[in-house]
This record gives structure tokens, sequence and C-alpha cells, in this order.
């Protein structure tokens, strides 16, 4: 019999919510210091918060949700460049720019799955 991942008993929406909040937290501080300090559109605020909420959610997805192999670090860099591409495509735009966005995103998501899994 196989097993329906949706009906697992082991993953909580309350994973999801719960990150979802912390990406959404997260993103707006990212946002209001591109805004505040570099003085940046308000588009970047939107931006980053976007990102915030699908950098935690595909990474609960991910990991806790379809139990993808690869390990959490991993799989934390495949959710910044996820993340790192919905931010581009939100706050600038430009072709010139979309490799630093998805080697930022893939290395800052990268570090916060590996530092979570080090407070675990």
């Amino acid at each position: 019999m196989k097993e329906d991942r949706l009906s697992d008993s082991t993953f909580h929406y309350s994973t999801l919510v719960k990150r979802a909040i912390t990406g959404i937290i997260l993103g707006t501080i990212a946002g209001a210091i591109q805004v505040w300090f570099f003085n940046r559109d308000l588009m970047y605020l939107w931006a980053s918060i976007a990102a915030g909420v699908v950098y935690m959610s595909a990474w609960v997805s991910f990991t806790d949700w379809l139990k993808l192999a690869g390990g959490k670090v991993l799989l934390g860099g495949v959710s910044g460049l996820i993340a790192a591409i919905v931010w581009w495509s939100i706050a600038i735009y430009t072709e010139d720019a979309f490799i630093q966005a998805a080697v930022a995103g893939l290395c800052f998501g990268a570090t916060y799955a590996w530092s979570d899994q080090r407070m675990t």
C-alpha cells in the first residue's frame, strides 16, 4: 500500500504556518533595510516579504512534507534560489542582476537551513 503524503500524520500544517509567518517577519526586516538604508523603492519591501514567505514555505514543503532527498541544507539552497527568482521578478527584473540574486538566494537559503539544522 502506498501512503498518501498529504494525509501523513507526521506533517503538521502549523509548522508551515509558523515558518510562513517567520518568512513574513524576516522579509519585512530585509525589505525595510533596503528601503530605509539604501533608499530603494517600496517595491523592494514587497519583493522581500514575498520572497521570505516563498523561501520558508518551499523549505518546509521540501523537507517536512515531501521529504525530498538531499538534506536540509541543499533543499534550503534550492528554496533560496526559488525565493531569489521571486524577489528578482518583483523588485528589479533586469537581466544583469539575475545571477547576483540567484547566487545570493542559494547562499542565504543554504546558510539559514544549516544554522537552523544546528539548533535542533
